[in-house]
Parts: C-alpha cells; sequence; structure tokens
C-alpha cells in the first residue's frame, strides 16, 4: 500500500506556517463583538434583514426579499 503525497497547498501551508505561525485572533481578554443588528438593511432591497426569509433548495440556502430590489443607479 503506498501512502499518498499530501496536497500542494498543505505542503505550502507547512512550510509557510513554521515562519509564520499560527493565526492571531487577538487577547482571550478582548470582549466578543456585538450580533449583526437584525434591522440591518438589505443591501438588494433596503428592507430590514429580520423581515426576510430563508428557503432551502438543493442544499442551497437562499435569502428572499419581501419587497421588490431597489433599482441601480
Amino acid at each position: 500500500m503506498t501512502q499518498e503525497r499530501p496536497w500542494f497547498g498543505a505542503r505550502v501551508y507547512a512550510f509557510l506556517f513554521r515562519f509564520l505561525g499560527p493565526a492571531e485572533l487577538g487577547p482571550a481578554s478582548q470582549e466578543p463583538t456585538a450580533a449583526a443588528d437584525p434591522e440591518f438593511a438589505c443591501p438588494v432591497c433596503g428592507s430590514p434583514m429580520s423581515a426576510h426569509t430563508w428557503t432551502q433548495d438543493a442544499g442551497r440556502r437562499r435569502m428572499v426579499c419581501p419587497t421588490p430590489p431597489v433599482p441601480q443607479p
């Protein structure tokens, strides 16, 4: 049984990890960021995001806007 070689990207990552180290996530004492505002306006229709619904078809999640899209200038 032969052992497969790691994917090229994994080898590059392993090489760079030696120099760059792990991701810097910030200090542990830092407060978590606030949750997203549910009344944030949708970039497509301008309605609040809390008014939108989500559908799932063929394994993909889609957002359904309650109003028609705003025309682009």
